[in-house]
Parts: C-alpha cells; structure tokens; sequence
C-alpha cells in the first residue's frame, strides 16, 4: 500500500491491526441482559453450597458423636455385664443407655423418673416407672462403665494447638484430681461423710484427664475418706508420660517411682516443704552459699520474679531424690507459686513451667460439667448399683457433649479451643431430643414429630400426686 494512503476498517480487520468488528467485546450493557436471561443461577449456587454445609455438618457427627457407641455395641456389651439375661427385656438395652445418659443432661435431680420420662416421650418406650426401676442395677452398672471406657478410645484426638507444640515429646499429660458427691442419706454406712455436718453420706469421685485433648481418660469411686494418692499409686506409673498434679498427691517417695519409671511430674510445692538446697540457676540471694541449706531459710533476689534452683528431698527408701524446684511471684499478692518437677531448665523455663500448670484446670473444667450440666453430684437414689448407672451415664454425657464440640469445630473448620465447653453444657438440654433421634436413625415426619411433642406434654408433665390434686380442689365442685 503506498505511503500516505488511508485503509478502511475492513483492510485494517485483515491485516490484524484492528479487531473486526464482530469480534469486539459485549458492552456492559449487554453483559447485564444476558445475565438477566437466567434468573435463579445465585440462587441456586447458593443452595448448593447449603446443602454442602448441612451434609458436612452431619458428617461431622456422624464420624465423631454418633460413633462413640453403635446399638451393636450396646447389645453385645449388655450381654457380656449382665444387664440382658436369655430373656429379651422389655427396655431395649439401646434405648435404655441413650436415655440414661441424654436424661442427665434434661433434669437436676437425677432418678429414675428422668428416664422413664425420656423413654416414654423420645423414644417411645411405653412401660410402668416400676419397670425403669428395676432394669438398675450391676448389670446396668457394668454396662455403663464399659460403654464410657469404649467411648472414651472412640472420642477424637484433634492436633496440638501451636502453644502445646512442646508436649508432643510426652506420650500424654495426664492430670489428676478427686471431687465429692453428696449421696442419699441411707448410704451413710457405705459412704460416710467426714467434711461437714450437713451431709450424712458422700462420696469420692478420683478422675484422670487428658489435659491435652481436654477428655477424662479413667474415674474410680471410693469413699470421701479414701486418699486421693493411693488411687493415683493403684493406677501405675506410664513411662513417657507428664502428670500435673495437686497438693494432695505430694510424696517424696512417689517423686522417687516417677524418675526410675522414666515419667515426668509437675506439681506444686507445699509450703512447709523443706528440701535441702543442691545448687541455684537464678533468683536466691548468694546462690554459692546457699547450696547445702534448707529450703525455708533461703532469701530471693528482690530484682527477680523467678527462682529457679535444684533440691534434695529425703526418701524413706533410699537415697535422696533430687528435683528441680522454681517459683514465680505473684504481681497481686507478691508471694511465690512454687513447683516442683523433672523437666529439665533447658527444655522449659520457669514462666512457661506455670503456664503448663495453669493446663490442670481442664480436670476442674471437666468436672464442673459433669457436675452442672451432667447433674453428677444430685444423685437421688439409695441403690450402690444404680449411683454407678447415673455416674457413668453422667459421664458418658460430658463425652458426648466433647464429641460434639469436635464435631462443630470440623464443620465450621475452627480450632476445638474456640469452643467453651461450659457454654456447650449450658445449652446440653437443647440437643438432647435431636441427638435421640440421630442416634436411633429415625426419620420422622411432621405428624409423628407433632406426636412426639404432644406426647412429650402427656408423660413428661403429668401429675405425678393425682389424688392429692383432688383432695385439694374436690370440695369446690358443684
């Protein structure tokens, strides 16, 4: 083409310079009609994507709660306690433990009369309150006890949040506690009390938790006299393990097992303690001369907030055992929280020392559910063997209530931690009717649903005193 000469769109087109006209993009005009052609497509994507939520929510549950026992478990271990004999009941040993263990969330006063209600209303298990009665006893114990032991290995172990990094080198980190039930009066030869003269009859519930994963790994029941150390020396040393304990586990001889079982132990320090000093990292004042003197004679450093030293306790079987003794002072009280413990200066510092501590308030955290919201210690009954039922239920009933945090944590992919489960237990009575209903894979309409309500109302709230309703509003009948 010689220079100078114009060239037409279409030559332009052509040569590749220009896109054709037929090839340019749509306005934005356009791109809004054609978008207005099919309606529903945001609709529907965000359908999908809630139907998405609600199956992975289920599966959640299935996986986690619904899992910690199956009516085949439930089945072959009522056979194996005792609670069915040759002779099938006429309380299904399924709908029995559910029951059993969702009533502990529903009522404060634990009794029979929490099942029976259940039973009739949820599960639809018509039978006499006489009959629930007597289904309680060691075969229903032994059951109970067995199913919280299998659903304890069945209950999921999430992955350490990033400030317990430093306690995937133990095996686990156990902590160890006991907590007093009031009992029944009539009990009061089986279970004496001995801390106030209020209660006749209680108990001692002695439980070891994974402070980890936030889970009761293993209860014993004794009496309120039995020591809280000899149940922890019955139960064993576990080599690799990290045990944080209180003051009423302190014995220089146990410190002594721990290090030759290759354990470690962090726990706090007794104020008359008096070891003999052996030698001091920081915080004592003429730390050369203090080694060799006793504990209580030594004096701090008043520009530190730590001490951090090593002490020989005495032993009656042997030689002295030497432990690693620190404090941290207190801002508010200005005195030493001090502990004792085998892990090494190297591996934990004196604050992080305390904060591993402050990890044992997950026993207490477990048992202020089972207490409150499982209703542990409102035991209403005089029966050994049926105070076994309601405690295992009871306890049954916090795991279960854990499995579902695990299950809410996975759906909406948070940490477990980000979850109270006091708050959990709070609203425990809430999930009780659904969780009968998963458990038992029933799919309900709106009339059996309907009738499961009103049928609710006829058995759950019924006049448990008729006659002496009519006594009372009998005269001012016509």
């Amino acid at each position: 083409m010689p220079k100078g000469q114009r060239t037409t769109a279409a030559e332009r087109a052509k040569a590749g310079r220009n896109p054709a006209p037929h090839r340019r993009k749509p306005s934005l005009r356009k791109s809004s009609k054609r978008k207005r052609k099919n309606p529903g497509a945001a609709e529907r994507l965000v359908e999908r994507q809630a139907r998405k939520r609600v199956a992975r929510a289920y599966e959640s549950l299935q996986q986690t709660v619904l899992q910690l026992f199956s009516q085949q478990d439930v089945e072959a271990i009522a056979v194996s306690s005792g609670y069915c004999q040759r002779q099938p009941k006429e309380i299904p040993p399924f709908e029995f433990v559910l029951c059993c263990v969702l009533a502990s969330m529903l009522e404060a006063k634990r009794g029979f009369a929490s099942v029976w209600r259940l039973l009739a209303a949820a599960a639809d298990v018509q039978v006499a309150r006489s009959a629930v009665t007597q289904r309680f006893g060691p075969g229903s114990a032994g059951m109970m006890e067995q199913l919280f032991s299998l659903a304890i290995t069945r209950l999921p172990r999430p992955d350490c949040p990033d400030l317990l990094g430093k306690l995937k080198q133990f095996k686990q980190v156990l902590a160890q506690d006991g907590s007093v039930l009031q009992l029944a009066s009539v009990l009061k030869k089986l279970y004496p009390a001995t801390r106030t003269n209020s209660v006749d009859a209680a108990g001692k519930l002695h439980a070891t938790a994974d402070v980890v994963h936030r889970r009761i790994t293993s209860v014993t029941l004794t009496g309120e006299r039995d020591s809280e150390l000899v149940q922890a020396q019955q139960q064993g040393i576990e080599a690799g393990t990290l045990y944080i304990r209180d003051l009423g586990y302190t014995c220089y001889d146990e410190f002594a097992a721990m290090i030759a079982e290759q354990a470690d132990l962090l726990m706090r320090l007794k104020d008359n303690a008096n070891p003999t000093v052996v030698r001091v990292r920081h915080g004592v004042v003429g730390p050369r001369r203090s080694e060799g003197m006793k504990f209580q004679d030594l004096s701090f450093c008043k520009t530190f907030d730590t001490f951090d030293l090593d002490a020989a306790f005495p032993s009656f079987d042997g030689a002295p055992t030497e432990l690693r003794v620190v404090g941290r002072k207190n801002a508010e009280t200005g005195k030493y929280h001090t502990y004792v413990t085998t892990l090494p200066p190297e591996a934990f510092c004196v604050e992080e020392l305390a904060v591993l501590y402050s990890l044992r308030w997950v026993i207490e955290l477990l048992f202020k559910l089972a207490k409150s919201s499982c209703h542990l210690d409102h035991l209403d009954t005089g029966d050994p063997d049926a105070i076994r039922t309601h405690i295992y239920a009871s306890l049954l009933a916090a795991t279960v209530m854990s499995a579902v945090v695990f299950a809410a944590a996975d759906s909406a992919n948070i940490p477990v931690s980000d979850i109270s489960l006091l708050t959990v237990g709070i609203a425990a009575p809430l999930l009780v009717v659904p969780l009968l209903i998963l458990w038992q894979h029933r799919e309900l309409t709106y009339d059996e649903l309907a009738a499961m309500i009103l049928r609710m109302i006829v058995y759950g709230c019924r006049d448990q005193n008729p006659a002496r309703t009519k006594r009372q509003w009998g005269a001012l009948r016509a």
